[in-house]
């Protein structure tokens, strides 16, 4: 009986040992969380130097970078050409058409005109035209042509913007006569007022007014009449397409 009592007296104390054993277990310690790191300092963002020429003076616009500026450029030199459709209305016909006799020989029309010319940073165009144009001779010609080549000036009125508008002069020669020859010329000069959109970076259109006056000798008409010599008027009126080719950039001098 002996071994029996000992073998449970054992077994109780090694039951009541395991719970004190295990309340006498010290907790495990929470991990510490690691220090976050300082954010490092912004980057400087780089700073692109100006471009500068071997005289010094400071290149703010490329001609490389045309494509890149807002239009129009203000500081590209530009040969400046195009077509544009045109109409030629007769205000006043003149002592071409005094004779009462015969009808006027001259009447309203419509062609086209060529144009090229130099185009400043500034305001100023300098170019030249000619212009050929059919007009209704009251069956007095076959073909009546009316030829012209001027000299032409425009003054914008700048504004930074796509559209412009300009002031317009010029002055050459007008010749008329039947199926291009040339029966009566003499000289011819015009103002007038016009307006320019930018389309692309390089392509206008435009619409454009003119005052013209063409003196006219003397001449003989297909009929025998004699037509006196004298100063016509005409209004004309311009449907413009130009393109725009840079030619160089104007340089900006560096402040001293």
């Amino acid at each position: 009986m002996a071994r029996p009592f000992a073998l449970a007296s054992t077994l109780v104390v090694t039951l009541l040992a395991s719970p004190v054993a295990r309340s006498q277990t010290p907790p495990s310690a929470e991990p510490v969380p690691a220090p976050t790191p300082a954010p490092s300092p912004a980057t400087p963002t780089p700073v692109t130097p100006p471009v500068i020429d071997p005289n010094g003076s400071v290149i703010t616009r490329p001609l490389v970078d045309l494509q890149n500026a807002p239009p129009p450029p203000t500081n590209v030199v530009f040969l400046q050409y195009g077509v544009a459709f045109t109409a030629e209305v007769v205000s006043a016909a003149g002592p071409i058409c005094d004779n009462v006799t015969v009808p006027c020989i001259l009447g309203p029309g419509g062609g086209i005109a060529i144009r090229a010319g130099w185009r400043g940073a500034g305001a100023l165009y300098i170019g030249g035209a000619y212009e050929l144009s059919k007009q209704d001779p009251n069956k007095l010609l076959r073909l009546a042509i009316l030829q012209q080549a001027r000299a032409e000036g425009r003054y914008y009125f700048v504004s930074g913007r796509d559209s412009e508008p300009y002031l317009s002069f010029g002055l050459g020669v007008a010749g008329y006569g039947n199926e291009w020859a040339v029966d009566t010329w003499g000289p011819a000069g015009f103002g007038g007022v016009g307006i320019e959109t930018q389309i692309t970076r390089r392509t206008v259109v435009g619409l454009a007014l003119a005052y013209r006056l063409l003196y006219f000798q003397e001449f003989v008409d297909t009929t025998g009449a004699p037509r006196d010599a004298g100063i016509a008027q005409l209004i004309g009126l311009d449907l413009v397409l130009e393109q725009r080719e840079p030619i160089y950039t104007e340089r900006v001098s560096s402040p001293r």
